[in-house]
């Protein structure tokens, strides 16, 4: 009985080792068949750019100085995991695409694709503020693009900003955050959110394994696309909105979604690091945040309002509007604080055209 028993155990082992094997193969041929498709469908929109073995995405226009450069990020929402993966994450820099064409009027304004958001390459474990801000300059390095620069961040690419300004302060002349992350607001708004800082190395490290793996796999092409979001923002045509959402919905952009929360504690903890910004031109542009719930959303303008603070010549200013997308709510508010910014950097002793 032993021997039969034993016999069928392994017949079952080797069986299911066929299946996993096939399920495998199968992923991994439909994934690279699916992202033919998509490069047909969607070609991409700016340049390629070779920072050490990876690839980054970016596309300048107009001219003068300073630069605008304009990033992206995650949304950090703890109410409902469910909804922020759903809502597709990183956003693609394509998404500044009718506020850059009003800015580079003015002066030389650049949108780039994060790490494995848009048209760029997924970046290496981990993938906190630090990466993000090495990733930048050496893109912005490799294109020729002169520093000092004005960063205009959003939601979680505030942290990297604020990280970029610390590590590279010769190159920040001024900046922008909409609806920017404080580096508290893991620990004010989520339970526990003080002890994630302290989880071991591992942990985020495998997380972040797995996200590579399940976009090899084409596992994510298995989650539900959300609803296509209407109305079509000021500015924009409806091509261009289909692209932006379409790339925020790609399988790669939600492997890079699980990596970037792999991190979020360690870019909060970074951003801490970074310490003030100096007396350089701020304006914080804030809306109440939906993705929070009610009771969290007056911390979460309190917190607005300490990012202000971060500067010297910091300016808090309160949009009415209910969401987190203000670049495609308020995308004209957002243009004239990077405007009124390149004004107050030009204006400075020695000032740039």
């Amino acid at each position: 009985m032993y021997a039969k028993l034993r016999t069928v155990a392994i017949a079952a082992l080797i069986i299911g080792a066929g299946v996993f094997a096939i399920a495998l193969v199968s992923g991994l041929l439909y994934e690279q068949v699916q992202r033919a498709r998509d490069r047909e469908r969607f070609p991409q929109i700016g340049r390629s750019v070779d920072i050490g073995g990876r690839m980054l995405n970016i596309y300048c226009s107009g001219a003068g100085q300073p630069a605008v450069i304009l990033e992206r990020g995650a949304p950090w929402t703890f109410s409902n995991p469910k909804e922020m993966f759903e809502s597709g994450a990183p956003r693609p820099g394509y998404g500044w695409v009718s506020i850059q064409r009003e800015l580079a009027k003015i002066t030389t304004a650049c949108w780039y694709d994060r790490a494995g958001s848009g048209w760029s390459d997924l970046g290496p474990y981990p993938r906190d503020s630090a990466s993000q801000a090495r990733d930048l300059h050496a893109l912005l390095r490799e294109v020729g693009a002169l520093p000092p620069y004005v960063l205009v961040a959003e939601s979680s690419a505030a942290l990297d900003a604020h990280v970029y300004a610390g590590f590279y302060p010769a190159d920040v002349a001024g900046l922008v955050f909409v609806n920017g992350v404080h580096p508290d607001l893991l620990v004010e708004t989520r339970p526990g959110g003080g002890r994630m800082e302290r989880l071991p190395g591992f942990v985020g490290h495998s997380q972040d394994a797995m996200a590579q793996a399940f976009n090899q796999i084409g596992l994510y092409r298995l989650v539900p696309n959300r609803p296509e979001p209407a109305p079509l923002p000021k500015g924009m045509t409806s091509s261009e909105w289909n692209v932006i959402w379409h790339l925020t919905q790609s399988s790669k952009a939600r492997s890079a979604l699980i990596q970037d929360i792999a991190s979020w504690a360690q870019s909060a903890a970074e951003a801490r690091t970074a310490g003030s910004l100096g007396d350089r031109p701020l304006i914080v542009l804030s809306a109440e945040n939906t993705a929070l719930t009610s009771e969290y959303r007056s911390v979460w303008m309190e917190l607005q309002t300490e990012l202000a603070r971060l500067s010297a010549r910091g300016n808090h200013v309160v949009i009415n509007e209910g969401t987190g997308e203000l670049i495609y709510q308020a995308p004209d508010a957002v243009v004239e604080a990077a405007r009124q910014v390149v004004s107050d950097v030009r204006q400075q002793p020695g000032g740039l055209r």
